[in-house]
C-alpha cells in the first residue's frame, strides 16, 4: 500500500507533474516560502526531468519553496541566480547542485534556454527498495552546512550525465526491477558526487564541510529569534568568536554575524508576506525590542523597508 501511495507519479506524465508544480507555485506564491509537503496534493517517490522541459513552463522563475525531497541538479548550459538556504550564488555551464530535504531554495534564470537534469527523491523510495536510510542521510553532500554547488570540468559533467541519462531512460521504461535499478543508479550518482566534492576540497582548495559549521547552523535554527551575538554561538560551540568567523569565511564565504543576520532576514521576509502582523509584532517575534531598530536592520540588509517589501511581494 505504501508503494502505491508514494508512486502516484506513475499516473502522471512528466509534463503533468511539471504542471502540478507550476499550479502550486502560482496559487501559493503569497505564502512567501511555499511548503510543498502541504500544498502539493500528489506525492512522489522520485522524479527526473530535463531542465529544458521545466524552465520554459515556469517562465524561468522558481519561487522560494521547501520539500521533503533530496535534489540533485546538473546544469549543462545556462545561467541563473540561485538561493539555497543561506547561500546565494550564480549558476553557469557545468554546475552541479545538491539540496538537502526541507531546505528553502529558489531560482531566477537569465534565459529560458538552459539544459540539464533535475532529479529528486525521498528517503522512503530507498527504504521501499531495501536500502538503509543511512546511505542517504549520512552523505556529506546532503549536510545543510555544505556549500551546495560545484563548478565542474566538461569531462566530469559528462561522467555525471551518463548516469542521469540512464535513470531518465530507465524511468521511461516498464522493465522488471525498475525501481531497484533506479535506486542503485541514484546511489551511484551520490557516491560520485561525494567524490567530486571531496576532490574539489583536497585538490582545488574548495572548503566543503566542517562539523562545527553544521552544529552552528543547527544552533542558529534553534536560537536566531532570541540570540544574535556571535559570542553566544561561539560559547555554545566552545570556540573563540574569531575562530568561528574564520571557519565561516573559509567554508561559506560569510562571517558568522552575516550568517545569523541572513537567517533573521529570511524569517522576516516570510512573516511580512504570510501574516497580517504589524511591523512591531514581527519585530517582537524576532527578538527586536524596538520596531524602528528592526526596520533599520531590515532596510540595511535588503535595501527596502519592511513596508515596501510587503507591498512589493505581498
Amino acid at each position: 500500500m505504501q508503494k502505491s501511495r508514494l508512486r502516484l507519479n506513475n499516473n502522471l506524465s512528466d509534463a503533468e507533474i511539471i504542471d502540478r508544480y507550476k499550479e502550486v507555485f502560482q496559487r501559493f506564491a503569497k505564502d512567501g516560502v511555499i511548503d510543498m509537503d502541504k500544498r502539493l496534493k500528489h506525492k512522489f517517490s522520485y522524479q527526473i526531468h530535463r531542465l529544458e522541459d521545466i524552465i520554459p513552463k515556469l517562465n524561468g522563475v522558481v519561487p522560494p519553496y521547501r520539500q521533503s525531497m533530496y535534489y540533485i541538479t546538473l546544469f549543462r548550459k545556462g545561467a541563473a541566480r540561485k538561493s539555497v538556504g543561506l547561500f546565494n550564488f550564480e549558476i553557469k555551464n557545468n554546475t552541479l547542485l545538491l539540496i538537502p530535504q526541507r531546505v528553502i531554495h529558489s531560482t531566477l534564470y537569465d534565459s529560458l534556454h538552459a539544459s540539464g537534469y533535475l532529479l529528486n527523491f525521498n528517503i522512503e523510495f530507498f527504504l521501499n527498495n531495501a536500502f538503509p536510510k543511512k546511505l542517504i542521510s549520512e552523505k556529506k553532500v546532503f549536510k545543510s552546512s555544505l556549500k551546495p554547488y560545484l563548478y565542474l570540468s566538461a569531462s566530469k559533467r559528462k561522467q555525471l550525465e551518463t548516469i542521469f541519462e540512464y535513470i531518465f531512460h530507465e524511468n521511461s521504461e516498464a522493465a522488471q526491477g525498475k525501481n531497484q535499478m533506479i535506486a542503485i543508479k541514484i546511489l551511484e550518482l551520490l557516491i560520485l558526487c561525494d567524490r567530486l566534492f571531496t576532490e574539489a576540497e583536497s585538490v582545488g582548495g574548495e572548503s566543503i564541510y566542517h562539523p562545527t559549521i553544521e552544529k552552528f547552523n543547527q544552533l542558529i535554527e534553534e536560537n536566531f529569534s532570541k540570540e544574535r551575538a556571535v559570542e553566544f554561538y561561539a560559547d555554545k560551540l566552545n570556540i573563540h568568536p574569531g575562530h568561528l568567523n574564520y571557519l565561516m569565511k573559509k567554508h561559506n564565504g560569510l562571517n558568522a554575524k552575516k550568517t545569523i543576520d541572513n537567517r533573521l532576514v529570511m524569517e522576516a521576509q516570510s512573516l511580512l508576506v504570510t501574516t497580517a502582523w504589524s511591523i512591531k509584532e514581527i519585530a517582537d517575534k524576532l527578538g527586536f525590542s524596538d520596531a524602528n531598530y528592526f526596520s533599520s536592520f531590515f532596510t540595511r540588509m535588503t535595501k527596502m523597508t519592511p513596508t515596501a517589501y510587503r507591498a512589493k511581494v505581498g
